[in-house]
């Protein structure tokens, strides 16, 4: 594929297509599970396996839509090993998150492009977290946690591809936590701002530059029974927008989703995460127009 190869308007949307879907999946695996800013006791080990199916047929640019033929499809699984310690007389976590799997895109909006081009499979971009709490009140079920956030542009990479799992940039994120619990009810706020180096090998061995993202999430969540926990999430980002070889693509790429999680306790410790996930409003890229996940959790 060329820039020659399609029109100026169809090789930006290309462009954004690629941008926000890495950067929407890679929000996606580094999301937080409804009450995971409560921390286990120390020297808690825990093992997390996340899928994530996710499926979409429109195209957005500048918040209006482009395309209703962008078939996109992905399978994106997360492997994440955590250890709960003290820090500094605080509770603290450290956490890996390995994301891997598959990506396509097909239909009309993509018709004059290469099928190689069209689809990305393998390692994704891994990440490496560390977090600790300076309040930590289960008396009064109060919570709050800080976190850091590196991701390491190890993931599979093709200047010339639509969808890409892996965005040949390092990313710098800061997170914070707010918990707080009223009786079976818990209700959480989850700010956080990311940073991102260049992306020298962007199509055509152009310089990708890339603002901070800033993004909210919030949950709601409520213990059925011991066994069942509900919660309404709701996930929020705006920024990063984009300039390539001097040449701004994008103002920013916000874009709103909503999601309810069910939490089951298989045993006293594990437990099965599943989600639906449907984006609300999409400003750049591909809109998500239902996303399934399942995450196992074993703590020992």
């Amino acid at each position: 594929m060329t820039m020659a190869a399609v029109s100026r308007f169809a090789f930006k949307g290309i462009c954004l297509a690629a941008l926000a879907f890495s950067m929407a999946y890679s929000g996606s695996a580094q999301a937080v599970q409804a009450r995971d800013y409560i921390p286990l006791p120390d020297g808690t080990s825990v093992v997390q396996f996340l899928h994530l199916h996710g499926t979409g047929d429109e195209l957005y640019s500048r918040g209006h839509k482009v395309s209703d033929d962008f078939d996109l499809s992905s399978d994106i699984n997360v492997l994440m090993p955590v250890y709960y310690s003290t820090l500094f007389g605080m509770p603290a976590i450290y956490e890996a998150i390995i994301p891997f799997g598959r990506a396509s895109v097909t239909g009309d909006a993509v018709a004059t492009v290469d099928a190689k081009y069209k689809r990305s499979s393998g390692l994704a971009d891994p990440s490496i977290l560390v977090g600790f709490w300076p309040i930590h009140d289960e008396a009064s079920k109060t919570w709050l946690g800080v976190s850091g956030w590196v991701t390491a542009p190890l993931g599979e990479y093709d200047a010339d591809n639509i969808i890409n799992l892996g965005r040949n940039q390092w990313a710098f994120k800061a997170q914070v936590g707010l918990v707080k619990g009223f009786g079976d009810f818990r209700a959480e706020l989850i700010p956080s701002v990311e940073f991102y180096s260049h992306n020298d090998d962007h199509v055509g061995s152009q310089n990708l530059k890339r603002d901070p993202l800033y993004a909210v999430e919030t949950h709601f969540s409520y213990d059925v029974n011991p066994s069942l926990l509900v919660s309404l999430d709701a996930f929020h980002s705006r920024g990063g927008a984009t300039e390539v070889s001097g040449v701004t693509l994008d103002r920013d790429v916000s874009s709103t989703a909503l999601q309810l999680t069910t939490r089951f306790a298989l045993a006293p410790n594990q437990f099965l995460h599943v989600q639906y996930l449907q984006d609300v409003r999409v400003k750049e890229g591909p809109k998500v127009d239902n996303r399934f996940s399942v995450q196992f959790t074993h703590a020992f």
